[in-house]
């Protein structure tokens, strides 16, 4: 089944933000960068409107955002987002 629009622009989203992260020397699993798209854009302090198609300006502020957060190593809530992720992937199945 082919990919509908909306996939594709989150997949091409996932990928600017991942050669973003590493032009940045930081090297950033897709799968981080997923959870990282989904927690700032269901976010209401960021302002998205998921009743409506993103613009090209909400596209850049959405990868912008994503960037601040996955560079900013030192802010734990990056690590516990990152143990999320890893619980997610790893135990999520089993129930």
């Amino acid at each position: 089944m082919p990919p509908t629009q909306a996939e594709s622009v989150i997949r091409s989203i996932i990928r600017e933000i991942g050669q973003e992260c590493a032009a940045h020397g930081e090297i950033v699993s897709e799968t981080l960068i997923a959870f990282m798209v989904k927690a700032v854009v269901l976010d209401p302090s960021n302002g998205f409107n998921m009743d409506r198609t993103l613009m090209k300006s909400d596209v850049q502020n959405l990868v912008q955002l994503c960037m601040t957060r996955l560079l900013d190593t030192k802010n734990p809530s990056l690590d516990t987002i990152k143990m999320q992720v890893y619980f997610d992937m790893n135990y999520t199945n089993r129930a």
